[in-house]
């Protein structure tokens, strides 16, 4: 509940930030398109240790439930080592590409373009080492459901950079390489802010974490296999979701990155909503796999997937109608060819509580053959369609194309879901699908009544207000019916109230 509770709050100032800080990125596209390429080049520092932050992260996690802290902190040592090596690369690299930005970002004709490329992929370079200590202090509080430690010194960053885009893009002023900065300096103190917080709330051995700072082949004999699958899922990842950007600009130019990067922003929004919800049963599937509970486990990953789908689909379908109004009063008319690519990205999460546990649940498990299949499926689908069709829908077709190979793979995790827990499709649409008629249907013909309304909407906050407001409204109606309909959710939900009273 602590981890929901920071993690809410979390969702709230990174929604806050998506409405307040884009509008004022976005007024100049030609600078916002190289200001995203260059930020999405970024993302691949999350895939930087050849899959053993991931893999030493669910053995770190089973030795904590056995309560061996020396194996944990060997563990957390070495896969941070691996990290570290590689991001060494990716310093050198974003260096020399601030040295010729050109070789990342075609229709840099101007010189203020250039420079803020150069700058920011030079600002990129100098704060990658930050990436080690934040992904092992994640490391130390995920496995322990401590995540929420993370999460309060990053809403108090997060606090400060929403703030500060007023001083940054004031009247006349458009500072994008200054806010850049800005930010990276406020992650370096927020890091340290936790750790510090780490060291006194789990007395929690740093100076034993340094000298484990190291290789270990007897960690690496036990980590390699799940590593090396999860080297192959970051790969395939990275084809499948961090390339759209990087080959947008390349083909279509700065401008057209901004186009897509509005529904690209709603994707990720969705997903960092979704990673909240789903985060913490990594650790605790993890958990049961250490004390061998494996009826534990098939019991609390049907709760998860039954709960959940309530949770991901109402809203999904919401915001998915009413994009056109969101996308004018947000970003305005000039973004208008975004309205359909957001839908279709929107779309992508639809099956999300079935991907996301089923996901954990194939590495807790290690059901290497399972997570290849599902990790070559996706990057092949997607780019074979564009290979396909980019001559006759364009920029769309890498939306679509996501949204198809999203669908599949759901629809895979799906059929290895009715396999583990042993159910058969009729039994699982009674479970998952059956109390969600009654608040989808709501959701369906009431947005597509109030749509015609809303469709002439112009850029303005209020106009966003209305919107979201609308949204929300529409979202919130859902939940009580479904909370009417359904006696497991009403059940459930007088449950964790229970909890949180307590």
């Amino acid at each position: 509940m602590k981890i929901y509770l920071w993690q809410g709050i979390s969702m709230v100032l990174n929604f806050l930030s998506m409405f307040v800080v884009v509008p004022f990125l976005s007024s100049n596209p030609q600078l916002y398109g190289v200001y995203t390429i260059c930020i999405s080049t970024s993302i691949f520092l999350a895939y930087a240790d050849l899959g053993f932050i991931n893999a030493g992260q669910k053995y770190a996690a089973e030795y904590f439930s056995q309560d061996n802290r020396t194996e944990e902190i060997k563990v957390i040592g070495f896969s941070s080592f691996i990290l570290f090596l590689f991001l060494l690369l990716f310093v050198i690299g974003f260096a020399l590409l601030s040295l010729k930005p050109e070789l990342l970002i075609s229709g840099l004709d101007d010189t203020m373009s250039y420079n803020t490329a150069s700058s920011l992929l030079l600002i990129l370079a100098l704060s990658t080492p930050l990436t080690l200590l934040q992904r092992m202090l994640q490391m130390i509080c995920g496995i322990r459901l401590a995540d929420y430690i993370v999460q309060r010194t990053n809403t108090l960053a997060s606090i400060i950079k929403i703030s500060a885009v007023f001083w940054f893009f004031r009247s006349g002023h458009y500072d994008i390489v200054g806010y850049f900065l800005f930010t990276q300096i406020i992650t370096l103190l927020t890091l340290l802010i936790t750790m510090y917080v780490v060291r006194k709330q789990f007395s929690y051995n740093f100076i034993a974490l340094f000298r484990s700072f190291r290789f270990s082949r007897e960690v690496f004999t036990k980590t390699k296999s799940l590593a090396f699958t999860s080297l192959f899922m970051t790969f395939s990842w990275i084809l499948y979701y961090e390339l759209d950007s990087v080959v947008i600009g390349k083909i279509f130019g700065a401008e057209k990155v901004a186009i897509y990067a509005i529904g690209l922003t709603l994707l990720s929004f969705s997903r960092s909503i979704f990673g909240i919800l789903f985060s913490p049963f990594n650790a605790r599937f993890n958990h049961f796999i250490g004390k061998d509970d494996e009826k534990g486990l098939r019991s609390f990953y049907l709760q998860v997937t039954s709960l959940f789908a309530p949770v991901v689909i109402p809203p999904i379908l919401a915001v998915c109608i009413m994009a056109g109004p969101l996308v004018l009063s947000w970003v305005g008319g000039s973004y208008k060819e975004s309205i359909l690519i957001a839908q279709y990205l929107i779309l992508c999460n639809l099956l999300a509580f079935i991907s996301y546990p089923t996901g954990i649940l194939l590495m807790a498990k290690e059901q290497i053959k399972k997570m290849y299949l599902i990790n070559t499926l996706l990057p092949f689908i997607f780019w074979l369609g564009i290979g396909a069709s980019i001559h006759y829908f364009g920029l769309q077709s890498f939306a679509l194309f996501k949204l198809v190979a999203f669908f599949i793979g759901g629809i895979t995790y799906y059929y290895f879901m009715l396999n583990y827990l042993k159910i058969s499709f009729v039994a699982s649409f009674r479970i998952i699908f059956k109390p969600l008629l009654i608040p989808c249907g709501f959701i369906l013909v009431t947005a597509l009544s109030l749509l015609p309304y809303m469709q002439t909407m112009e850029k303005s906050k209020t106009n966003l207000l209305l919107v979201a407001a609308v949204v929300s409204g529409l979202i919130i109606i859902a939940f009580i019916l479904q909370y009417t309909a359904s006696k497991a959710i009403r059940d459930r939900a007088k449950q964790i109230i229970k909890q949180v009273r307590t």
